[in-house]
Parts: C-alpha cells; structure tokens; sequence
C-alpha cells in the first residue's frame, strides 16, 4: 500500500473506487454533478493549497482524503471525499488518512477543519469523534450532509 497526492493517471481507477464506495452508501457516483470536483481536482485541491491524496494497492485506489482550503485569510480547511472500500475497513486506513490529512492541515498553519457527513457514515463518525471534532451548525449547501462538525488546531 502506498499513499500519494492526487495525480491525473489515477483518474479512471479513482472514479470506479467513488463509484463503488458511494454506492455502499445508497448513492450513484455523479462525475458531472454532485461529484464534479473529482474531474478538477487540480483546481479544487490542489492549487489553492490543499491536496487530494489516495492510497493505492496494486494500482487500484482503496482510499482517498482530500483537504480544500475554505478561507485563506481564516486559515479554514475542509476534509473531503474521505472514504476507503469497505473490503478494507477496520485495519487502520481510515485513520492514516486522517493522520496524513491534520500533518498538513498543520503545515499549511490552518486553524480549523471542517467536514460534513452523513449518520450512516458509522465508521467515519467514529475517527472523527476520535479526534475530537465537535458538532457545529450547517456552513455549506450540501443538501445529502446531515452532519456537520470542525476541528480547531492546536497551535
């Protein structure tokens, strides 16, 4: 397993890994739609000063995490499109992720993290409890989010 920033040769193999992630949970993959930032990652992630990192195995995406810079100025982040296939949940992927994505939330000097998620996303809920993100009111037009919840960094 290898975990790498976000590079166009991954394209096809990360949007099957959306496409079967998502529909575990009850939703279609919508590359031109709900889903578009996947087809601009570069401008979205990447050149703002965030990132879209994914873990590899033989090639294929299992896992993805991405930090979008919200506010420059307030030095706010948002987690995005953190998901691992089911096959290989439970054996500590979700939890690299995270570890990766704070590292550089950290190195970029960002004050807050942000995410919104569903209540099905169990395991998700429970790193980001793990962590000690807390519950905070609607600050986006995500209408699938039911969740939503910040981390303020330790400086």
């Amino acid at each position: 397993m290898e975990l790498i920033s976000y590079s166009y040769e991954f394209q096809a193999s990360l949007e099957k890994f959306l496409e079967i992630t998502l529909s575990y949970t009850g939703y279609k993959f919508d590359p031109t739609g709900l889903h578009s930032d996947i087809r601009n990652i570069e401008k979205i992630y990447q050149s703002p000063g965030g990132n879209f990192w994914i873990m590899i195995e033989n090639g294929a995406v299992i896992g993805s995490i991405a930090l979008k810079i919200l506010n420059k100025i307030d030095k706010i982040g948002e987690i995005k499109r953190y998901f691992v296939l089911p096959l290989y949940q439970g054996k500590g992927i979700g939890t690299l992720l995270m570890e990766h994505l704070l590292l550089n939330a950290q190195k970029n000097e960002l004050n807050i993290l942000r995410l919104d998620t569903m209540r099905k996303s169990t395991a998700a809920r429970k790193i980001f409890e793990k962590y000690e993100f807390q519950e905070i009111n609607k600050y986006n037009a995500n209408e699938v989010a039911e969740i939503f919840m910040e981390l303020k960094l330790k400086k």
